[in-house]
């Protein structure tokens, strides 16, 4: 029961067919065969093929682009909650048309920019339950086409994602700036299967973001998720950054409620450039509900061109009494490639 065993697996992926002032489509595929918990089998392979057009710009500015993405799913499995035991092979779609209208007002002092958006989804097939996993969707992914972060299934049923992005930027200095960025998905129904920590279930709900980089040194960050009904705060993330030379700080207040979670907690982390090759990183997160520390974090790393050596040694608390503290000491090293090869074929 201690150990997981995926034996065989793969991931492949090729762009299958680039019209340079069209569109491209691209073919990824993965398989593994996972043995867990003793007698826990699962065989699947996934394949999917993407569509995506370039983007078209009309004569007034909206820039417009399509995607479709279909996904073959292959499974067996033994003893297993998600997958059968005997062979199924099953077929999935999602569509997506999106535009914006990106625009610019140039200033003595500041450049203002502003980009509304609008993206329409629909999948004419049914997902897979991942109502109780662990999704976040903010500002930065509520967008992507696999919001979701989903390998197996596709979101479901039909959708429209509104959007708008502002940013105010200093002209002799680009890293001084203020941004908000506001998003909504909006459903004709509730998808019980999309998880509920996403915040997307439902339809309505407004998930934000406002950053305000005071200088190259400072910034500030806070991501808000709200409620429907735009009173209740399911999501606030408040967090600040300072860069002074050669050191580094940043502290990080999470708190969720609601539908996305149970969690109020600080975060916060240090880190010291000795030189070009040479780090060091502390990190560390206290729960604020049950007045705990939950891990320490101390790394040390040495980084070149072609390999990165790095010592880790980390400490983890619990909240049960009669657990004991773990020490973790780990070693890693990545060897990166010397030379990269690549062929053409015309």
């Amino acid at each position: 029961d201690r150990y997981q065993y995926i034996l065989p697996y793969y991931n492949f992926s090729k762009n299958l067919l680039k019209n340079q002032n069209n569109y491209s489509i691209n073919l990824t595929s993965s398989g593994s065969n996972n043995l867990k918990n003793t007698n826990n089998l699962r065989s699947r392979i996934i394949n999917n093929i993407s569509l995506e057009s370039l983007d078209f710009i009309t004569k007034y500015g909206f820039k417009n682009n399509f995607k479709i993405n279909t996904k073959n799913l292959n499974t067996v499995a033994k003893n297993d909650d998600t997958y059968k035991s005997s062979p199924q092979i099953e077929l999935m779609s999602l569509f997506e048309v999106s535009s914006s209208l990106p625009m610019i007002k140039l200033g003595e002092k500041f450049d203002k920019y502003i980009e509304p958006k609008i993206s329409l989804r629909f999948n004419p097939s049914e997902m897979k339950d991942y109502s109780n996993s662990k999704r976040k969707i903010g500002v930065s992914n509520i967008f992507d086409l696999n919001r979701l972060g989903l390998t197996d299934t596709l979101e479901e049923g039909s959708s429209m994602t509104v959007g708008l992005d502002y940013r105010k930027e200093t002209i002799e200095n680009i890293n001084k700036y203020f941004e908000i960025k506001l998003a909504s998905v909006f459903r004709n129904k509730n998808i019980e299967n999309i998880p509920t920590s996403s915040a997307i279930k439902q339809s309505g709900n407004l998930i934000g973001s406002v950053k305000n980089s005071i200088n190259d040194n400072l910034n500030f960050i806070y991501n808000f998720s709200l409620d429907n009904d735009l009173k209740t705060f399911d999501y606030n993330s408040v967090s600040a950054n300072l860069n002074f030379n050669k050191f580094s700080t940043g502290m990080k207040l999470i708190e969720e409620s609601g539908k996305i979670g149970d969690i109020n907690s600080v975060e916060n982390s240090l880190s010291y450039e000795f030189d070009e090759n040479n780090f060091l990183t502390f990190n560390t997160r206290r729960n604020k509900k049950i007045n705990l520390t939950e891990f320490y974090d101390l790394i040390y790393e040495y980084k070149n061109d072609c390999l990165t050596a790095g010592i880790k040694y980390k400490k983890t608390y619990y909240q049960d009494r009669d657990l004991l503290p773990t020490e973790d000491l780990m070693i890693s090293i990545t060897i990166f490639p010397l030379t990269t090869f690549e062929q053409k074929f015309d």
